[in-house]
């Protein structure tokens, strides 16, 4: 099914006259006829009764003229934004991110990257670690920010190794941290690459607790609360001490210990290009200062 047929097919089912139609689309009659005859076999039906040289839109010709019109639509539109993206008149980056980087260090990336690129039009897509991967393989996103790597074949460049910081409430600033993960709940969030690492050093403390939650941002909170402490990278926890919201520790014990960040594509692009140095610069500031 060719979609000048379609095109053809419409115009003739709205003047219900072939020879109309063929000045309108500016062709033959008889290329008209052969047009809607095309289209009659591919569906094995006829879309207009004839009488003579008279033809009038049957009732299956006007419910597939809705369908024709909804295909046609959505072909241009295809088309027009191709040609769009083509000529660089606008450019569409969508970035899967997970929760802790849209949380940290995203802002702050999407700020240098559009002062640097304004016309670039960003879409955000808040996804699991676990998830970016298998979303950029499948070009649901272009980009994926992510705390793991995948197993997918695509490109993978390391952004940065941060340092982990323990983080307690202000109000136990004046405790020792040997005594605070002996005591304290020790907050986790499963996606935590590095928690086996964690794990490793605390079998010191055989009698540490541990609650498990699947939201950076509520960990954080829940530390602010006074319901525990947690392991987190530096840039997730960077502006709340800044505020001196939490009180943060770099232990010697953790110190080979780190929270990896990836970038994913599966192109490579100009555009995407431009993004990784923006990453690349941020990630810089965040892991040296």
């Amino acid at each position: 099914m060719e979609t000048e047929w379609l095109r053809t097919f419409i115009v003739a089912a709205k003047t219900e006259n072939f020879r109309e139609t063929a000045e309108q689309r500016f062709i033959t009659q008889s290329t008209v006829s052969k047009h809607i005859q095309h289209l009659e076999k591919d569906l094995q039906t006829m879309l207009f009764d004839r009488q003579g040289k008279h033809v009038k839109l049957n009732y299956i010709g006007a419910h597939f003229l809705q369908h024709a019109e909804k295909m046609m639509a959505t072909i241009d539109e295809g088309l027009q934004n191709t040609v769009s993206f083509l000529n660089s008149f606008t450019s569409q980056l969508t970035i899967g991110v997970s929760p802790q980087i849209a949380n940290s260090t995203l802002p702050v990336i999407i700020h240098a990257f559009q002062q640097q690129n304004p016309s670039i039009q960003l879409s955000i897509e808040l996804l699991k670690s676990n998830e970016i991967g298998e979303a950029v393989h499948a070009g649901k996103v272009d980009i994926g920010l992510s705390k793991l790597t995948s197993t997918r074949d695509i490109g993978t460049v390391l952004l940065a190794q941060e340092p982990l910081q323990l983080i307690t409430p202000i109000s136990k600033r004046a405790t020792d941290s040997r005594t605070l993960l002996q005591e304290e709940t020790i907050l986790t969030h499963e996606y935590a690459p590095y928690w086996e690492d964690i794990q490793q050093v605390l079998q010191q403390f055989p009698s540490y607790k541990s609650m498990n939650i699947n939201q950076t941002e509520v960990i954080k909170n829940f530390v602010k609360q006074g319901l525990g402490i947690a392991f987190l990278p530096k840039s997730v926890i960077e502006a709340e001490s800044h505020q001196q919201l939490l009180q943060s520790y770099s232990l010697k014990e953790c110190a080979h210990i780190v929270s990896n960040t990836y970038f994913l594509t599966k192109y490579v692009s100009a555009d995407i290009e431009a993004f990784l140095a923006v990453c690349h610069l941020i990630y810089k500031d965040v892991v040296n200062n």
